[in-house]
């Protein structure tokens, strides 16, 4: 199966989005900001690296990553953090 990209971004900065409302999460439950996750594929787990500040760890996933309590503040002043539970 051959690979299409598209050259046109459709949803640039949704993933700042998603990490700063997982960073007022992160406060909101007493971890300070503190994230762990994986990604998909070492090109996305580099961009996070790139631009996030995401650190590598690879310890239980090859594509491991911690984001830490600066880093996290430093996504909430960027991108906004507004949820809602409610249901669409």
């Amino acid at each position: 199966m051959e690979k299409v990209y598209i050259e046109e971004i459709r949803y640039q900065g949704v993933g700042g989005h998603l990490f700063a409302i997982a960073a007022k999460k992160s406060i909101d439950f007493g971890f300070d900001g503190m994230m762990y996750g994986f990604t998909a594929n070492k090109i996305l787990l580099d961009h996070y690296v790139e631009k996030f500040n995401a650190e590598f760890i690879g310890i239980l996933h090859p594509f491991q990553f911690a984001i830490d309590e600066e880093n996290a503040k430093n996504i909430m002043e960027v991108y906004t953090y507004d949820w809602t539970d409610e249901k669409l």
